[in-house]
């Protein structure tokens, strides 16, 4: 495990993938995962090109709602 990287447990739901784009120059991959513990989804969005990049957030339902309406 690297610094500053967390881990986790989960029950239930397994991780959905959706590939967003995915050519050969460039990807970019959704990724959420159910978190019973916390009653939240965590939502992960990994981009590969030149640089791989990276962002997470744990949302509730609410959240995640007002997260995809603002896009």
């Amino acid at each position: 495990m690297r610094a500053g990287q967390i881990s986790y447990y989960t029950r239930g739901k397994t991780p959905e993938e959706h590939d967003v784009i995915n050519t050969e120059d460039y990807k970019l991959k959704v990724k959420k995962t159910w978190i019973e513990a916390t009653s939240v989804w965590h939502i992960q969005i990994l981009s590969q090109s030149i640089f791989d990049n990276r962002f997470e957030c744990f949302l509730t339902h609410e959240q995640l709602k007002a997260f995809k309406d603002s896009l």
